[in-house]
């Protein structure tokens, strides 16, 4: 204490110099010796009730925040699943892409049924967003399911939105999705994205559309790839509504059909690609691009080789994204073993002309039950696709069994780009 005292007596002694002088000071210190004790203690107890009042002070500030971060976490971990309701990675294979943000639409290089839409004009809303391919029969199958969610759920603020990605060079015109969007009906905003830019953030469609759940934040809270998920991501989406409406009343909830497994247990399509870029097997590995040249089968062997490896018979001229008949005839033709499926066919005519395929399945004719959706029996039992524009074709409805198909032009400059197996499993899951 004798230190505090001293040190008091020196800011006094200092006061006193300031304000009358170091002689005046200096009587004025002289005198007050016997009371600078009492004093600096008074000082001293007066600053450590301020200190003391302060520290109180604190820890009533420390226990409120506390308090407050206590009642936000409760409420944050109670109502956020209710308001933003998701469903768990098995439910949606696509998890890595839950919790982020969607990206920009306005990339997109052009609109289809409205649009272009910019990030404010979703805010606030549900928003749905399927990627999908022209040329993939699952994308093709999903289109009117979506175009029903537009339906039944657009006069309730939900945002259904589109997003062609085109597989080949010819979808990149945008007359062939909106042919697509008039043959299926299809009303809502569909995005042209033939530069990937939407693609390369969430992902291109695969055997099916992949689609996306975003909240009216515009953060993704439910994705899906693939076959058999879309009942998931509508059921994610009534959660969300009911969240928003209480009062609405929806049906029962889209079930997956009796027996069906999670998309990753499906079988897989195989698609067979005959550009000179994505062929691995068979005598179109090696081949010459941009030129016509004949191939040889010598034995029949050959022909009904490896499955689903494509075998060229006649002349035909290789390129980038299919192969192009070189000659019309029977003598030209595409052969491919494959095993118990539904076949398909992206097939382009040639400029400015419409051509036929002629369909052998084992060495004969398609009969009527098996035709598909795009093949036709000519007078005398023949089966035939008539091409009339770029696009997938539905040749044999699916079939049990090992098969070998034989596709021949009629016409030079007819241009096959893949042919599309889809196993009979996944049909009779999806029926």
């Amino acid at each position: 204490m004798r230190s505090w005292a001293r040190a008091a007596q020196g800011v006094i002694a200092a006061m006193f110099e300031a304000r009358w002088g170091r002689r005046r000071a200096a009587e004025a210190a002289w005198s007050m010796r016997g009371s600078v004790s009492q004093r600096a203690r008074r000082l001293c107890a007066g600053w450590a009730g301020l200190y003391s009042a302060v520290v109180k002070q604190r820890e009533w500030v420390l226990v409120v925040v506390g308090v407050v971060v206590i009642v936000l976490a409760a409420v944050a971990t109670v109502l956020v699943p209710r308001l933003f309701p998701t469903t768990n990675d098995a439910d949606a294979p696509d998890g890595e892409l839950v919790g982020v943000l969607l990206p920009r639409l306005t990339e997109a290089a052009g609109w289809l049924n409205g649009g272009p839409l910019p990030a404010d004009s979703l805010r606030g809303h549900p928003t749905v967003i399927a990627l999908w391919s022209d040329t993939d029969p699952e994308c093709l199958r999903a289109l009117p399911i979506l175009q029903g969610w537009y339906q039944a759920y657009a006069r309730y603020g939900v945002r259904i939105i589109g997003v062609h990605e085109p597989d080949y060079a010819f979808a990149a015109d945008s007359t062939v999705p909106a042919r697509v969007a008039f043959r299926f009906g299809l009303h809502f905003p569909i995005a042209l994205d033939p530069a990937y830019a939407i693609r390369r953030r969430l992902g291109g469609p695969l055997d099916g559309p992949r689609v996306v759940l975003a909240n009216g934040f515009g953060r993704i809270m439910n994705a899906a790839l693939g076959r058999g998920q879309l009942p998931v991501i509508e059921r994610a989406l009534r959660a969300q509504l009911k969240v928003l409406h209480p009062e609405l009343q929806f049906p029962a909830d889209p079930e997956p059909a009796a027996g069906s497994s999670p998309a990753a247990e499906l079988p897989d399509a195989h698609v067979v690609q005959l550009g000179s870029t994505e062929v691995r097997e068979g005598p179109l590995v090696g081949a010459t691009p941009g030129r016509a040249q004949p191939f040889i089968a010598q034995l029949r062997s050959q022909v009904e080789g490896i499955l689903y490896v494509p075998y060229p018979v006649g002349m035909w001229s290789p390129g980038g994204e299919g192969i192009t008949a070189g000659r019309g005839g029977p003598e030209n033709f595409i052969a491919l073993r494959y095993h118990s499926g539904a076949l398909w066919a992206v097939l382009s005519p040639p400029p400015s002309e419409t051509a036929r395929l002629w369909v052998l399945l084992d060495e004969k004719w398609l009969p009527h039950d098996a035709l598909g959706a795009d093949a036709r029996l000519d007078s005398r039992g023949a089966s035939y696709v008539e091409i009339d524009e770029p696009r997938v074709y539905a040749v044999c409805r699916e079939l049990p069994g090992h098969h070998i198909v034989k596709l021949s032009p009629d016409a030079p400059g007819i241009i096959i780009h893949a042919l599309i197996v889809e196993p009979v499993e996944s049909r009779a899951t999806r029926e």
